[in-house]
């Protein structure tokens, strides 16, 4: 018996354009780049987007393969009371030192990062860089298709809330300095 085939819609996006819209701009602010008229919950549930949570506070996600690679992208949307509040990413795929030195080499020189921290857990499995004190690059050692174990980003999350503009609680790093240590780097 064949199985169904299910097509994942695409995302005209790398890793690396996700990177720098979170880095620049707290979130992704544009529905037009989900392909989205608005951000409302009515707009997300009629474009397949999937309800998690209860009517005061909740997440609409879907999931999308990103063009030009192997990687998967799960878009969370939160809402609170009613109102978009932000969104943030979960990934499938996308070995993160790769992306990592893709996007530092075409933005060496744009000054966007700041600041990393990093942060892992005991098994030194998981962790987290929190990059400019507010992004969170959440990357794990996965399991690749030959059984070896590699790292790979698994999600992108920031402690900024739409409309606001700036922090006013500091949910997504804050949880990772909790679940992990900060790891310090002495040099000569």
């Amino acid at each position: 018996m064949k199985r169904p085939v299910v097509i994942q819609p695409m995302l005209h996006a790398s890793i690396g354009e996700l990177l720098h819209i979170f880095l620049t701009e707290e979130y992704i602010s544009s529905p037009g780049f989900l392909g989205l008229r608005n951000f409302s919950a009515a707009e997300l549930a009629r474009n397949s987007y999937e309800m998690t949570g209860d009517s005061f506070y909740c997440l609409y996600e879907k999931s999308y393969k990103l063009t030009h690679s192997n990687s998967y992208v799960n878009i969370k949307n939160y809402f609170c009371n009613g109102k978009f509040i932000s969104n943030g990413v979960d990934f499938t795929g996308g070995r993160i030192c790769t992306e990592l030195s893709r996007f530092c080499k075409k933005h060496e020189r744009s000054m966007l990062i700041h600041s990393i921290e990093l942060l892992l857990d005991d098994s030194l499995d998981f962790g987290s860089l929190i990059v400019n004190k507010f992004l969170d690059l959440r990357f794990g050692k996965l399991k690749g298709p030959t059984g070896k174990k590699k790292f790979h980003l698994t999600g992108i999350s920031t402690d900024y809330e739409h409309p606001s503009g700036k922090i006013e609680r500091e949910i997504s790093t804050h949880g990772a300095r909790i679940m992990k240590e900060e790891v310090l780097f002495i040099v000569p």
